[in-house]
């Protein structure tokens, strides 16, 4: 199923006691509310966290313009279009600089094409149906202060949004290898039988 925003605002409202919504024209002001929360919360959530449906690379763009000599940088490249996270650069590099979060002054040179790995904002149709089960509790616990009618629904929405985030976080993170990224030697090499211990013979 594909979601708009007319939807998941839908969902948001109804958490909060409001009928359904099928147009967000001419909203009542809970509806208005939740869409322009709904503008701000979505990059900011997005950018909060290493969701892989929203993770993509792509190559950088050198600028033409030249760093002023005593800032010590040597080039400038332009940060990709919806960019609002880095998560890495590839080849890997640290020396850098994010500048009104446009541009990357670095001193990389211009032999090797550099990329980037990088959370964006992706069309509402992309999202997934775990992330929009959470998302619209972000919409409704940050309009609940306002909107609830009794003093404890706040607690109650906050408790369900953290449960929403930590399954959708489980089930998005099933897009990458599952790794061990300390090697044992005592326990990669254990039997598991059983008996716990060692095997004798």
């Amino acid at each position: 199923m594909a979601y708009t925003k007319t939807s998941i605002v839908s969902l948001a409202v109804m958490l909060l006691g409001h009928k359904p919504v099928t147009t967000l024209d001419n909203a009542d002001d809970l509806v208005t509310s939740a869409e322009q929360a709904f503008d701000i919360l979505l990059p900011a959530t997005l950018a909060a966290g290493n969701w892989r449906f929203a993770t993509t690379i792509t190559q950088l763009s050198l600028s033409t313009q030249i760093p002023p000599i005593n800032t010590l940088w040597q080039n400038i490249y332009y940060l990709p279009s919806g960019y609002l996270k880095n998560i890495r650069i590839i080849p890997n590099n640290y020396v850098y600089e994010i500048y009104s979060n446009s541009e990357i002054w670095c001193n990389w040179g211009t032999e090797t094409q550099v990329f980037m790995e990088y959370i964006y904002l992706p069309p509402i149709a992309q999202l997934t149906a775990n992330f929009v089960m959470y998302f619209i509790y972000e919409i409704a616990t940050f309009l609940a202060l306002s909107s609830a009618q009794k003093p404890d629904y706040h607690a109650k929405l906050e408790a369900k949004r953290i449960l929403m985030q930590a399954m959708a976080s489980a089930v998005d993170a099933q897009n990458r290898p599952q790794y061990s990224q300390v090697d044992i030697p005592v326990l990669n090499k254990r039997n598991i039988t059983g008996i716990i211990g060692p095997q004798c013979g």
